[in-house]
């Protein structure tokens, strides 16, 4: 015999969907459902799952758009390096100089390259190259800027010890120190455009982390 008192007073209108179905299947002689698996369920496949994805999204425009600034800062910083060596009467008569002017041609036409792809994908919300190309780009990102960041500090410290000797060489002749201080801004921009690239890799490594 069924308990009226019960009938009466529940009110299905106000429970919880999950709590109607359960009550939907015992009143048809079905088996219940666990409330946990129900609540399990909505949860992975409704609103739960969102913010999630979408934290993750915009951390990775963050990063893309800080590693954008930083690239277009060494590209500065190369072509101002490269293009004063340049500048500087018989700089090929040194290997040093030769270094400096290479490790600077190299580093911009790599930044000019990532700053030109990347600022097409930002504007056009499309990337340059297919989809399936995603990951091998993320490698060039990461192996290109470990190499370009070492190859402007090795530059940099190459040659930075021969600006010394230049002044030295410059007050023995009574001349200026014109060609000393080329070459010094030339090492410090290389320097200043290894900063930059040195954190553009730290990013690149961390887009590489699975956990992204």
């Amino acid at each position: 015999m069924e308990n009226s008192g019960e009938t009466a007073t529940r009110d299905p209108v106000n429970e919880p969907q999950y709590v109607q179905e359960k009550a939907k299947d015992v009143e048809s002689g079905g088996e219940a459902i666990p409330t946990s698996t129900v609540v399990r369920t909505d949860m992975e496949s409704g609103n739960a799952a969102k913010p999630t994805t979408t934290a993750r999204s915009g951390k990775s425009g963050l990063s893309e758009k800080g590693s954008l600034i930083l690239r277009g800062a060494a590209l500065v910083f190369s072509a101002i390096s490269f293009t004063i060596m340049a500048c500087v009467k018989g700089f090929d008569d040194f290997d040093q100089s030769r270094y400096v002017l290479a490790g600077g041609i190299l580093s911009t036409i790599y930044n000019v390259f990532q700053v030109s792809r990347q600022s097409y994908s930002f504007s056009t919300g499309k990337s340059l190259f297919a989809e399936h190309t995603t990951s091998f780009m993320t490698l060039v990102d990461f192996f290109g800027d470990q190499i370009i960041a070492y190859l402007l500090v090795s530059c940099a410290s190459a040659i930075a010890p021969n600006v010394a000797t230049l002044r030295e060489v410059e007050d023995e002749l009574l001349a200026d120190h014109g060609t000393s201080n080329l070459v010094a801004a030339s090492t410090s921009m290389g320097f200043l455009a290894f900063f930059p690239m040195a954190v553009s890799a730290v990013i690149s490594a961390y887009k590489l982390s699975p956990k992204t």
